[in-house]
């Protein structure tokens, strides 16, 4: 009987002895199959996108071992710029998943493209919108700022070289050079409107005259003057006028007087260079500011040569418009006259060489 015991004994401990191993060899084995199933993977570098470029969640990974990456092929969001992330998921072979959060960029970098025309064309006026003529599209699909860069004068006639700038709201910069012409719009008139049209250039301190062509507009030169217009701390006004009243002799500021006087507006006139008498005979004349005719030397009003004061005088009407503006260049086809110069030694020296008075000696003496 105690034979019996302990055999059933002995099998009892082999039983529970190939119990354990197996439980072993199981956790083993299921060890093992863990360790080799295990997901691996790799973020890949530098996960910064252009905005608005189409990148793949795939594009996320490097490297995906012993897994499988769902909607790999889902585009990432790039609309905005910013800082971003996305949950992808990873499914082992035994269908468990794995949640990772992967962070990435969303960047810009590319400027606006500016389109437009390389040159622009405009009338002379005090109001124009350049921009206008130009728009700018950017990878952000955002509004771009555009800006003029340059000096320019949209109501004075000449030839300007300009930028036209884009910035989008990253920062990112564009130019586009363009040339920009500013030309004298047509002066159109009415058939009984006056014979003339006066414009007066004081960079230049030119005064050019114009007739009406076939057509009613003031496009023929009739007269080119040259002149002196205001000093610097008195300057000539700008802007349009209409001419007025006339005086044969006038007196000016300084006690001194004016020949062939022809009022632009209010106390701003055109006339002679000054004399410091009045009346005839003319021959006191300020020979010294005579001799700055072609620069700006006066109190304000549009000095020019007695022939040339006296030819407004005899001919422009009233109400005749006499426009006044500065540019560094002239019109094409009008050079600016040579001013005559007084020799101050001359015993002659008190009377204008361009006087048509029968008792200047300088006409004599031609």
């Amino acid at each position: 009987m105690r034979i019996l015991n302990l055999k059933t004994k002995k099998r009892k401990i082999i039983l529970f002895s190939v119990l354990v191993a197996a439980v072993i060899v199981s956790f083993v084995v299921v060890g093992f199959l863990l360790l080799f199933a295990r997901i691996d993977y790799k973020i890949a570098d530098n996960l910064i996108y252009e905005v608005n470029t189409e990148h793949t969640v795939d594009s996320l990974f490097s490297q995906i071992n012993l897994g499988t990456l769902e909607n790999g092929d889902e585009t990432l969001d790039t609309r905005e710029v910013g800082e971003k992330k996305y949950i992808a998921t990873i499914v082992d072979r035994f269908g468990s998943k794995q949640l990772i959060e992967v962070p990435y960029i969303v960047n810009d970098t590319t400027a606006p493209v500016i389109d437009g025309e390389g040159e622009l064309s405009f009338e002379a006026t005090e109001e124009g919108d350049l921009l206008s003529n130009f728009r700018a599209e950017d990878n952000s699909k955002k509004e771009v700022k555009l800006l003029v860069e340059g000096d320019y004068d949209l109501a004075v006639a000449g030839d300007y070289l300009i930028k036209i700038i884009a910035e989008d709201e990253s920062g990112n910069k564009s130019d586009k050079e363009v040339k920009l012409k500013i030309v004298e719009p047509p002066r159109a008139v009415s058939v009984d409107g006056p014979l003339y049209y006066i414009e007066v250039n004081r960079l230049q301190n030119v005064v050019i005259v114009y007739s009406q062509d076939r057509n009613g507009n003031y496009s023929n030169i009739a007269k080119v003057f040259v002149a002196s217009t205001g000093a610097p701390d008195s300057e000539t006004p700008l802007g349009t006028f209409a001419t007025a009243d006339k005086y044969e002799t006038l007196l000016l500021v300084g006690n001194v007087w004016g020949h062939y006087a022809v009022r632009i507006n209010g106390p701003y006139f055109f006339h002679s260079v000054p004399y410091f008498t009045k009346g005839s005979p003319w021959d006191n004349l300020e020979y010294l500011e005579y001799n700055k005719l072609g620069s700006g030397a006066s109190a304000g009003c549009v000095r020019l040569a007695a022939a040339d004061a006296k030819w407004i005088y005899d001919n422009i009407s009233y109400g005749t418009t006499v426009k006044i503006y500065d540019s560094d260049t002239l019109p094409d086809g009008v050079n600016k006259p040579s001013a005559i110069r007084i020799d101050e030694n001359s015993i002659n020296r008190g009377w204008d060489p361009t006087d048509p008075d029968p008792n200047n000696p300088n006409l004599r003496n031609k």
